[in-house]
């Protein structure tokens, strides 16, 4: 197993892992955003890839500037094929964004994580990280093609 930067050959492979995750999009719908996430410096996506070059897990990340702290690395979003599941291709992924963190001097890795998600939370303790505060999130659509998110 390895990890690489995402590339747009993967996109039906990112869409049906995206689905997974509870979020269904069209490949042409993700290609777009990927395509925009690319060429920045402070957004990366990285790929959990088998032998045969096939993606089994992807990690989506940014960098959070907040004024308030350091910045840190946020996790958009992380999934693994539920075939592939406990096979460390998670905590591989994980890795990934804690070296791409130190690349760019950020102070720590941080994540939301819904409550239904009671398996994820076991994982990202055991990768020694903690639930730091319960919060709620708000959001307001401000265009009319706007989904709530989950």
């Amino acid at each position: 197993m390895s990890v690489r930067p995402a590339q747009l050959e993967d996109v039906p492979q990112l869409t049906a892992l995206a689905a997974q995750l509870g979020y269904p999009t069209t490949e042409d719908a993700l290609r777009a955003r990927l395509e925009a996430l690319m060429p920045e410096d402070d957004h990366a996506v990285f790929v959990a890839v088998n032998a045969e070059n096939h993606v089994t897990g992807w990690i989506s990340l940014f960098v959070y500037r907040p004024l308030m702290r350091d910045p840190l690395v946020m996790v958009a979003g992380l999934v693994v094929n539920e075939a592939c599941r406990g096979q460390g291709i998670g905590q591989l992924l994980m890795e990934r964004a804690e070296t791409w963190a130190r690349e760019r001097d950020c102070e720590g890795v941080y994540l939301k994580s819904s409550v239904k998600r009671v398996q994820a939370h076991a994982f990202y303790e055991h990768l020694g990280y903690r639930n730091t505060k319960t919060q709620f999130c708000f959001f307001k659509a401000v265009s009319a093609e706007a989904e709530l998110p989950e």
